[in-house]
């Protein structure tokens, strides 16, 4: 048993009184989120959003050329890429598409090619494989520009929560911040991030189109470039107010520092009258 009057466990104790009474009590933790929190959800959503559409339109691409056409495109007898092969989708589909073959010949080839029975199909008659395989095709282009076009809706909705919120609110709340000279601001600092990174992008693709080095179809540039260059201008004017939130805090410390040693020598001089 310990004893209660050796200097060893009166410090324990002491220990375990500081931090019992500097500890935070989890029913006082605040339910306020600052705009740090709440900028940094939706930037996060808005990028999963243009990950999204750039995946979705990548497989759409894949199936429309096919996977081992747009890997061998000139090569082993497979016809030479088209006019329309070209683009962010037919790139990043053709990253999966290498992909997906590489572990069709790793798995398919040495564990099921050996034993499957061969059905060949003939002319006027496809096999069932190929038959299911159609069905699967036309039903993934139908569902894939669907998803792309939630995806576009679910950017729009979290970018307008962007421009909404823009300062603390209570976790969960959906109610609309003041509309202070503040708030105007930081919504017109967004303006001017997107209107930056929209002509500064529209101006490079331009440059690279000319120089012939890179190429984007018209769809892409509306529905996965635009998207990023929103994301990217709404990131600007997150750094241009927090710029502004530090420039703020800074002119509050000095007035504070201002008045505390205005304080202090009124303080000091009621003190030499007092003498």
């Amino acid at each position: 048993m310990p004893c209660p009057w050796s200097r060893r466990c009166n410090a324990a104790s002491d220990n375990s009184i500081r931090l019992a009474d500097t500890l935070p009590s989890p029913t006082s933790a605040p339910d306020v989120e600052d705009w740090k929190t709440v900028r940094r959800h939706h930037l996060r959503k808005m990028r999963k959003q243009v990950r999204s559409i750039v995946l979705f339109m990548a497989l759409m691409e894949a199936f429309r050329v096919g996977p081992i056409q747009l890997v061998y495109a000139g090569k082993h007898g497979y016809p030479e890429a088209g006019p329309e092969d070209f683009g962010i989708a037919h790139t990043v589909g053709y990253i999966f598409s290498w992909l997906y073959v590489c572990a069709f010949m790793i798995v398919w080839v040495p564990l099921f090619s050996w034993w499957v029975p061969d059905t060949k199909s003939t002319p006027q008659e496809p096999s069932n494989l190929e038959k299911v395989s159609k069905v699967l095709k036309d039903f993934n282009m139908i569902l894939l520009p669907f998803c792309v076009g939630v995806s576009l809706l679910e950017h729009f909705y979290y970018t307008v929560c962007a421009f909404i919120y823009v300062d603390s609110r209570k976790i969960g709340s959906k109610t609309s911040p003041a509309n202070t000279r503040k708030n105007w601001m930081v919504r017109l600092f967004f303006l001017i991030g997107i209107a930056i990174s929209t002509s500064t992008g529209y101006g490079a693709f331009q440059i690279l189109a000319t120089m012939d080095l890179a190429h984007v179809k018209p769809i892409e540039y509306a529905v996965v470039v635009i998207p990023f260059q929103v994301n990217f201008g709404v990131f600007l004017g997150t750094i241009m107010q927090f710029r502004m939130e530090k420039r703020i805090a800074r002119k509050e410390a000095m007035k504070l520092a201002a008045v505390k040693y205005e304080q202090a020598t009124v303080d000091e001089k009621q003190a030499l009258l007092d003498v």
